[in-house]
C-alpha cells in the first residue's frame, strides 16, 4: 500500500485547505491528491449534484494527473460518502480506504427533511441560522472548551463555504445511495476512525462499520469530534501513517 498515492477527500461544508498540515506531512513520502469537491474551493458547483458525480469528478482529476494505479482514499464526513462512491465506482482503483467521521447508510427521511428546511433557509438569505447550528456539531466538547484558535478557524471557513456550494451539497448527501451493502464485500484495507466526541455521526456507528468490513482497523478518537484529525492533529497522524504502514 505504501507505494500508492493518496487522495484525500474534505468534509461538507469545507475545502481542500481542510487538509492542509496533512498534505504538507504526507506529501514528504506520498503523491497527495487534494481536491476540492464540487461546490467547494475552486470547484464549480454540479448542475445535477450527486454523491455519485462527486466520486466520478475525483477520478477525472486523477486521470488529468496521470495516476491510473491504485491509491489510498480517505473522506472524512462528506468526504467518506464520495469515497464509498468512489469504490462502487472504480473498485479497481482503491488499494486502501480510510473512513472517517462517517457512515455508510443513506439519509433517514428525517435527515432528509432537515437538509431541505436548511436549504429553504439558506435560498431565503438565512445562513447564519445554518453556521450558528453546525459549528459545535463539526467539533467536539473540548475543542469547543480549549481550542479557540480552532473554533475561530473553523468558523472562517464555514463562512467562506458558498451558499450555491452548500446547497448542492445538501441536494447530493440527501440523495446518496445505501453503502451499507458494500462493506461486507471490501476486500481492500480499510481503516476506520471516529471521535468519541462526534455529535454529527456517533462513534457507535464507526464501530458497527467496522464489524462488518472484513479487513477493517477501529480506532476511536478521545478528546474529538467531527473534525478528528483537525482536533487530535499527532495522533491522527500516528494512526495514519502506522495504518499505511
Amino acid at each position: 500500500m505504501a507505494d500508492s498515492a493518496l487522495v484525500l477527500l474534505h468534509p461538507f461544508p469545507l475545502s481542500s485547505s481542510y487538509w492542509s498540515a496533512e498534505k504538507e506531512a504526507l506529501g514528504k513520502r506520498f503523491s497527495v491528491v487534494v481536491p476540492d469537491l464540487p461546490g467547494f474551493g475552486s470547484a464549480p458547483v454540479q448542475t445535477d449534484p450527486s454523491i455519485a458525480g462527486m466520486a466520478a469528478e475525483v477520478a477525472s482529476r486523477l486521470d488529468k494527473q496521470g495516476i491510473s494505479g491504485p491509491v489510498i482514499v480517505a473522506g472524512v464526513s462528506m468526504g467518506g460518502y464520495v469515497a464509498f462512491e468512489f469504490l462502487r465506482q472504480f473498485p479497481q482503483r482503491v488499494a486502501g480506504l480510510a473512513l472517517i467521521s462517517t457512515r455508510a447508510s443513506a439519509d433517514t427521511q428525517e435527515a432528509r427533511d432537515s437538509r431541505l428546511k436548511t436549504i429553504e433557509k439558506i435560498e431565503a438569505g438565512d445562513r447564519a441560522t445554518f453556521e450558528k447550528a453546525v459549528l459545535p456539531k463539526l467539533l467536539g466538547q473540548t475543542t469547543m472548551g480549549t481550542n479557540p484558535a480552532l473554533v475561530t478557524r473553523v468558523k472562517a471557513e464555514l463562512e467562506k463555504a458558498p451558499a450555491a456550494g452548500i446547497i448542492a451539497a445538501l441536494r447530493a448527501m440527501a440523495g446518496r445511495v445505501d453503502s451499507t451493502p458494500l462493506l461486507a464485500k471490501i476486500r481492500c484495507p480499510v481503516l476506520v476512525m471516529a471521535g468519541t466526541e462526534d455529535s454529527f455521526i456517533p462513534s457507535a456507528e464507526a464501530e458497527a462499520m467496522a464489524a462488518i468490513i472484513p479487513s477493517a482497523q477501529l480506532e476511536l478518537v478521545a478528546r474529538a469530534g467531527h473534525l478528528l484529525n483537525l482536533e487530535q492533529p499527532d495522533l491522527f497522524l500516528e494512526i495514519f501513517n502506522s495504518w499505511i504502514r
